[in-house]
């Protein structure tokens, strides 16, 4: 089963990290985190990684994620053993480490640590007696180590975000549409109105000794709320081809955006958008009359003190390159976004 880039359900325990954790303050006396985005160090005996502990822990960290033209994995893997750890890879930005203790008696456990050897790092402890305890206990908790990771790597980016934000845009939408958005400060506002927003990055990035473009996207529109039929799927669906077919045009006469329901069906689910109901959506868009199409993320949030809902969807088209972390970035984006009180 393919997995979401962001797990559909919510679990208390850790919302705490999405948009908190990355309030911490610094320890000077730390250094940064090492790595990449989406990348995991499992530290662990290259034995385990080879036997059925690997082999489990791979089944889920390198699941495919869904909403994507190509097949990606959700994070990238790489093993070590601890002395390597302990010597080159202790500032690695999410760090799995795994412990098989024969001589414990008392039951496994899953333990998070942030900041251990650097900050804005991710430590989850993994302690079992044995290899069966162990693999129980990953397969039991592997949705919240999932979510952890998650919610982490997208406060890594909200923060980044923060420090060098466009504050003129971040302004604007404040008074167009009473909400803060937190956007890098090479994003500009395309269009916008009492009712909407595009919010648009384009960039350029090298490969094979060309230049090739990268593109993402937010856009914002708001409408009012009247009945509890309008978060039926098929609404919120129509609302957004609406929404889409209006704003954002394709590069052809009569192409525009919409959704993508053939090759990988758009799948929503409940959630909390910070203290707000709201459905999210993830799958695929597409160019009608056109050949485009990438990963996108949706958010219909009920906003109950206006009587209005948000439609708030990101979307990334980086045809020659991986898209798993263009789209962690504009779903953090999305994410990010806050109703002015």
């Amino acid at each position: 089963m393919k997995i979401f880039l962001k797990l559909v359900f919510v679990l208390p325990l850790f919302t705490v990290f999405l948009f908190s954790c990355g309030d911490d303050k610094e320890d000077k006396m730390l250094m940064n985190i090492s790595g990449n985005p989406g990348e995991v160090i499992v530290v662990t005996t290259k034995g385990q990684w080879k036997g059925e502990t690997g082999k489990t822990i791979r089944k889920y960290f390198e699941e495919t994620v869904y909403g994507m033209p190509q097949e990606e994995p959700l994070f990238n893997v790489v093993r070590t053993n601890q002395s390597d750890f302990e010597r080159v890879f202790k500032t690695f930005r999410n760090v799995v480490i795994i412990s098989i203790d024969t001589g414990r008696f008392s039951n496994g456990e899953v333990t998070y640590h942030k900041n251990v050897w650097a900050n804005g790092q991710l430590v989850v402890r993994i302690i079992a007696s044995s290899r069966n305890e162990l693999i129980t206990l990953f397969e039991a908790n592997a949705d919240q180590i999932i979510y952890a990771i998650q919610a982490k790597e997208f406060n890594r980016l909200y923060m980044q975000y923060k420090r060098k934000q466009n504050k003129t845009l971040n302004t604007e939408l404040k008074d167009v549409l009473k909400l803060n958005v937190t956007v890098p400060k090479v994003a500009m506002l395309a269009t916008s109105d009492s009712s909407h927003a595009w919010v648009r990055i384009e960039r350029e990035k090298l490969k094979g000794g060309y230049q090739h473009e990268i593109s993402q996207g937010l856009i914002i529109y708001k409408y009012p709320y009247t009945a509890k039929q309008q978060f039926l799927d098929s609404n919120l669906f129509a609302i957004r081809d609406s929404v889409f077919k209006a704003y954002i045009p394709g590069p052809s006469d009569g192409s525009y955006m919409t959704t993508e329901y053939r090759y990988q069906p758009p799948v929503t689910s409940e959630i909390d958008f910070d203290g707000h109901f709201a459905k999210e959506i993830h799958g695929l868009w597409r160019v009608e009359n056109d050949f485009m199409g990438g990963p996108m993320v949706s958010f219909f949030v009920l906003n109950e003190d206006e009587g209005m809902i948000y439609s708030i969807s990101g979307y990334a088209f980086a045809p020659q390159f991986d898209k798993r972390e263009y789209y962690r970035e504009i779903e953090a984006m999305a994410r990010a976004v806050r109703f002015v009180k």
